[in-house]
């Protein structure tokens, strides 16, 4: 079998303009990832199978070694892009591919597709994927923090003394101006 199978899949996906949006609400992008099942199968010449199988996962992983984006231009990279994202992120996530009943399933390891992938264009998109995931988890723990009741409390109480603080010198520096006043223009206190 060869792993063109994926490459000629995602480049008809691409052509085709289809869904791949990884947390779609409206469609799921069902029609692509079940083109993914379809194509391996039909690479394979295997039976239909009703439920997915961690085979199917490493076949799908080292596939994915081979791909690269070759020959075409920056919208059909990018949508080419989102593709492989969105198997990357079904692979990792252990997401169902082809059907939402499937309930849970074997996880093929993390460690294993990322050596299958290693330093493949595939495996550079995945890094990426993992450095945005760490820095959105780090963006929202911080701001968990600083959203946290006790935090915000603390910031107003600080806030609030600031204010009273800056309050109090201009009540200060007032009184200066009118003792001031007062001397020059002969008044008594």
């Amino acid at each position: 079998m060869t792993s063109s199978w994926l490459q000629a899949y995602l480049a008809e996906a691409v052509r085709k303009k289809l869904c791949t949006e990884i947390m779609c609400t409206t469609c799921g992008a069902r029609e692509f990832r079940l083109g993914v099942v379809r194509a391996l199968r039909d690479a394979t010449v295997q039976r239909p199978r009703k439920q997915i199988e961690p085979e199917i996962d490493l076949e799908v992983a080292r596939a994915l070694a081979e791909v690269t984006p070759y020959g075409m231009t920056g919208p059909e990279i990018a949508r080419f892009a989102g593709a492989v994202r969105c198997i990357l992120s079904d692979l990792w996530s252990g997401a169902p591919i082809l059907d939402s009943e499937i309930g849970s399933r074997t996880l093929l390891p993390h460690s294993e597709i990322e050596a299958l992938l290693g330093s493949t264009w595939a495996g550079d998109l995945l890094h990426r994927m993992k450095e945005h995931h760490e820095a959105r988890e780090a963006e929202r723990r911080t701001r968990e923090v600083f959203q946290n009741p006790a935090n915000v409390q603390k910031r107003r109480e600080e806030k609030k003394r600031l204010k009273q603080e800056q309050h109090k010198r201009r009540l200060a520096l007032k009184q200066e101006r009118d003792r001031l006043w007062r001397v020059k223009h002969g008044k008594a206190n």
